[in-house]
C-alpha cells in the first residue's frame, strides 16, 4: 500500500485488534483473519514471538483514536 490505511480500510474488529497491539510487546492474541490482514497494510509485523505495530501502524492508532 502506497499510502496510510483510511476509515474505508480497517474494519471496526481490525482497528481494535490494532489498537491492541499498538501499545507494544506484551504478548498481545488477536484473531488471525486481523493478524493476517494488519501485516498485509504494514500496520503490524510478526516479531521475537509476538506481535509489534510498525511506524505505520502507531500513526493510525493515533490518528483514528482521536477522532
Amino acid at each position: 500500500m502506497d499510502r496510510l490505511p483510511g476509515g474505508n480500510d480497517l474494519t471496526q474488529g481490525e482497528l481494535a485488534s490494532l489498537l491492541l497491539v499498538a501499545p507494544g510487546f506484551l504478548g498481545r492474541v488477536i484473531p488471525k483473519a486481523h493478524q493476517a490482514r494488519l501485516i498485509e497494510l504494514g500496520l503490524i509485523r510478526s516479531a521475537m514471538g509476538g506481535l509489534l505495530a510498525t511506524p505505520a501502524g502507531m500513526m493510525v492508532a493515533r490518528i483514528r483514536v482521536g477522532r
